[in-house]
């Protein structure tokens, strides 16, 4: 999973290179695009381990309750955010620039 991620930063680097873009603070949104990726991750992670729902006991004690994974929402919260950085950052589909290395794949 690291060199998953490596390969991810390099290649947004590498896009914001060709477009001349990689300033500090360009170069900071992209740390917060990983840290939320790392956080996509972990949401996903644990919606695989407890589902979409789960069993709870109530607060009384008394009962069990089916809840909601909240990890559920929060995935989709992170990555409507990664988007957004991706779009701010000017990196859309529609304007990707191979990297030499993914036209030989």
């Amino acid at each position: 999973m690291a060199q998953k991620r490596r390969d991810i930063l390099g290649s947004l680097i590498s896009q914001l290179e060709r477009k001349e873009a990689d300033i500090s603070c360009f170069l900071d949104l992209l740390d917060d695009y990983m840290a939320l990726y790392d956080i996509k991750k972990k949401l996903k992670t644990d919606i695989k381990t407890r589902g979409v729902s789960y069993v709870a006991t109530s607060a009384s004690g008394k009962a069990t309750i089916v809840k909601q994974n909240q990890s559920v929402k929060d995935l989709v919260a992170v990555n409507k955010q990664m988007l957004m950085i991706l779009d701010k950052l000017g990196l859309t589909t529609e304007k990707t620039i191979k990297d030499d290395e993914d036209e030989k794949l």
